[in-house]
């Protein structure tokens, strides 16, 4: 009996082991996705800026260089 106690025991702290250690798993996936959407966001917006600068160097009037403004400013929502 008492054999069987230990064994129940040690299947019981080994399936505890195991959840935490899983959960711990998906927190830190979940950590690393974040970080990466993160980074993609920061990489886009700095692909707008250096359009946005190309842009105003290209514009020759006044309009133009609205038109450069309206983009930058639609693209601030990121």
């Amino acid at each position: 009996m008492s054999a069987f106690k230990t064994l129940f025991i040690a299947v019981i702290a080994g399936t505890l082991l195991a959840a935490c250690s899983s959960a711990e798993r998906r927190a830190h996936r979940s950590q690393v996705d974040a970080n990466k959407s993160q980074v993609e966001l920061n990489e886009r917006k700095m692909e707008i800026v250096d359009d946005y600068e190309k842009c105003i160097d290209k514009s020759s009037s006044d309009e133009d260089r609205a038109k450069c403004e309206a983009k930058l400013k639609g693209a601030q929502g990121l």
